[in-house]
């Protein structure tokens, strides 16, 4: 592939875009438009001698791949070992391998001040933030890290990527801003910008958010320095994608495990909990586990209506590639072992980064390998799977963020057919308070970007067990 020529036109225009001015810009165009093109194009193009791509540790031997694919060269990748992680980096250093003009490591490399001063003695240029969305919260030690070694390095270019700059609240979006604009957007300064454009309760530790304020005020203000691209305008002739809700009926020993569950989380708010305790979060979790399959918890006497449904369905597809996402890694385990006599790949947290790639070359191009399993935090981003154009859920998150990457990991570039989203939700369970929290989000998201996402989740849900439930829960 050839830069700038096998790009795209809105691609080409972006790129333009880009070269036009040497400030930070935010990319936040939708999952799946092809945004990693225009980076390495503005690399090459822009003339930059030295870039820095910084990106979830499952996606560094991907953008590995991309940057050989598109500019012809092997970059030098960081080690995923936390002791270990800028060997490369000091073997290039000493000479040992050849310069490159690209290096690939990935957050957490920003902890450690030994390796931000390691870094430092590179003059990065450019610096590419790709699924930017990972630094939104200012309190973590990684955000505070890249923060440090950016004022550091003040003359670096900053490129921000996120489809999803929105996970849980409108300020999210600002943690983007103070890494690429830190003039215009101090981190100081973020509190006003809460009270300038979003609705607020005051709390007895801070302030909740509510909601915009002025919509198009702030979607006017991030437009200027941004690149907002959706599938829907740039490849009309990319597939549709559908959604199929399959409404299940819990077999009656697993409903019977599962309210009792539900009891000991309403026992444990009449006991005046916050919602936000670790215990009530565990009990919701075990709510979430029993749900899906009671196996995950080792109660492997009591049927899942979810994964008979699974089985049904693999049937039913035949000779039909499909894509299982769960969030529970011990959910995925055991899907493996009961679906061992059919050929498929694992992705999860426990597979190595360096074969997560071979087996998505092996899902892609074996037409034998039917099923691909795995959980939306480790193959729900930056893989392409459009080998197969059907998709299930078994669960899901509460943003809409993580189950809509996970989606397009088939609805994307390279897709030839329909993509089917199967959504099995069972009556009368913690999968309505999903629904509920799900469509809750959407708004806030649209309000700040004029694309759809998320909000505060806690409260909907509690909100739906107490109705259920017919009693009072405290709040609060």
């Amino acid at each position: 592939m050839r830069l700038p020529e096998d790009l795209f036109p809105y691609q080409s225009e972006d790129l333009t875009r880009l070269l036009s001015t040497s400030e930070g810009f935010l990319n936040l165009s939708e999952m799946g438009t092809g945004k990693t093109p225009v980076a390495l194009g503005l690399s090459k193009l822009g003339n930059y001698k030295k870039t820095l791509v910084v990106c979830p540790k499952t996606l560094r031997w991907e953008w590995a791949r991309q940057i050989n694919d598109w500019c012809g060269f092997e970059p030098t990748v960081a080690s995923k070992s936390s002791t270990r992680r800028l060997d490369a980096l000091a073997d290039e250093f000493l000479g040992n391998t050849p310069e490159n003009p690209f290096f690939i490591c990935n957050y957490e490399t920003f902890r450690s001040e030994q390796h931000r001063t390691l870094l430092g003695i590179v003059n990065f240029d450019l610096i590419v933030l790709d699924e930017a969305h990972k630094i939104r919260t200012p309190t973590t030690s990684q955000f505070r890290g890249l923060k440090e070694f950016l004022e550091v390095h003040n003359n670096s270019r900053v490129i921000a990527m996120t489809g999803s700059p929105i996970v849980n609240r409108p300020d999210d979006l600002y943690s983007l801003l103070t890494i690429t604009r830190p003039i215009q957007f101090p981190s100081r300064m973020r509190n006003e910008f809460i009270r300038e454009h979003c609705w607020i309760i005051p709390r007895r530790y801070g302030m909740k958010v509510v909601g915009v304020r002025d919509p198009a005020k702030l979607q006017a203000l991030v437009k200027s320095f941004s690149i907002q691209r959706m599938k829907k305008e740039v490849l009309p002739f990319l597939p549709d994608k559908y959604y199929r809700m399959v409404n299940l009926e819990m077999d009656p020993t697993q409903r019977e495990v599962y309210d009792r569950a539900k009891d000991e989380l309403l026992i444990e708010l009449d006991n005046g909990e916050t919602i936000r305790s670790a215990s009530v979060l565990a009990l919701l979790t075990r709510l979430r586990q029993l749900n899906l399959d009671p196996g995950i918890l080792g109660i492997n006497s009591v049927p899942s209506t979810k994964t008979d449904f699974l089985l049904e369905l693999i049937d039913e597809l035949g000779d039909q590639k499909l894509v299982v996402f769960s969030t529970f890694e011990g959910y995925i385990s055991l899907l493996s072992d009961k679906l061992k006599d059919i050929p498929h790949i694992v992705i999860t947290g426990k597979t190595p980064a360096e074969d997560r790639m071979v087996h998505v070359k092996r899902f892609q191009e074996d037409p034998n390998c039917k099923l691909a399993l795995g959980t939306m935090q480790t193959m729900g981003e930056g893989i392409t799977m459009s080998a197969a154009s059907n998709v299930i859920l078994m669960d899901r998150w509460w943003s809409p963020t993580v189950n809509d990457q996970a989606v397009d990991r088939l609805h994307r570039i390279g897709q030839k057919n329909s993509v089917q989203v199967i959504l099995p939700v069972v009556k009368d369970s913690i999968d309505q308070s999903m629904d509920k929290v799900l469509k809750g989000k959407y708004k806030f998201i649209l309000d700040a970007l004029g694309q759809p996402f998320p909000y505060e989740v806690m409260e909907g849900v509690l909100d739906d067990i107490r109705e259920e439930a017919g009693r009072h829960v405290p709040r609060y």
